[in-house]
């Protein structure tokens, strides 16, 4: 497995597939918009992943960063190489790429009312067993409520939110809940 930025040389080929698994694999009220992507990693607070196997693209990876942390912002993995171990390569590989920083994920809170509690169960059980820690705190966000995992198990609610604060700036926090914000370049005619 190889972890490939899609702006080098060697990355380039991936974007394309790299958008297409990020529209396939996140609800609508999850994902962010391009621009915003694209303004986050011009200004260095965000970094865009692809994961190559066997010289195909397999998966994506979308880390915020500023300072001495660091959050999982989106993680994906193609179907066909699912169940492989490229996903548990992967983040003991972003661990070992933050291991001076604090690494952050957010993960759908486990509800039994849930839909989909049986796949929050399984995400939150292959996150713990890759080394990835509980912290006890929780957070509404994009009308989601996340249960945050880290590194060394060890965040507050207001670590978490200042992060949040600093990355998003081109979103409103209101109320707990994150608002994003109109493309600064869309005009109405």
């Amino acid at each position: 497995m190889k972890i490939i930025n899609i702006r080098s040389e060697a990355g380039k080929k991936y974007e394309k597939p790299l958008w297409e698994l990020y529209e396939r694999a996140f609800p609508e009220a999850e994902k962010k918009p391009l621009w915003l992507f694209e303004k986050m990693e011009a200004e260095g607070r965000l970094e865009i992943l692809s994961l190559e196997q066997e010289g195909r693209f397999a998966g994506l990876i979308i880390n915020m960063i500023s300072g001495d942390k660091a959050l999982l912002d989106y993680f994906a993995i193609e179907d066909s190489v699912r169940g492989t171990g490229l996903g548990s390569l992967a983040i003991q590989e972003m661990l070992e790429r933050f291991r001076d920083r604090k690494y952050i994920l957010e993960i759908e809170a486990l509800n039994p009312q849930a839909e989909n509690y049986e796949e929050r169960k399984r995400r939150k059980h292959f996150y713990m067993k890759n080394g990835v820690k509980e912290t006890g705190v929780f957070a509404y966000v994009y009308g989601t409520d996340f249960e945050l995992l880290s590194s060394d198990g060890v965040l507050t609610y207001e670590e978490y939110a200042g992060f949040l604060e600093k990355m998003m700036k081109d979103q409103v926090i209101l109320a707990g809940k994150m608002h994003p914000m109109e493309d600064p370049q869309k005009k109405d005619i």
